[in-house]
């Protein structure tokens, strides 16, 4: 359904054939990762579960995968209407 709203968008705004590859393929890798910036993560350390949280997500086009580091604090993440 969201793609249909983007696409819907693209066309009504007429937009250029490289606005389209953007939107679409931003689309997909988001839906790709599996994750998103935020969630958490729990490890077991020496016996105790620490909680991590996914921050500065990011796909490398050279490497051909996606990178992320961890912090222990939640990341300030901005709610998508």
């Amino acid at each position: 359904m969201k793609l249909f709203k983007i696409i819907l968008n693209l066309m009504i705004n007429r937009a250029n054939k490289q606005r389209w590859q953007l939107e679409i393929g931003s689309y997909l890798l988001r839906k790709g990762a599996g994750c998103e910036i935020g969630k958490p993560i729990k490890r077991i350390e020496n016996k105790k579960v620490k909680t991590y949280y996914i921050a500065n997500l990011h796909f490398d086009f050279s490497q051909n995968r996606i990178n992320y580091t961890l912090t222990t604090k939640r990341p300030i993440v901005e709610k998508k209407r």
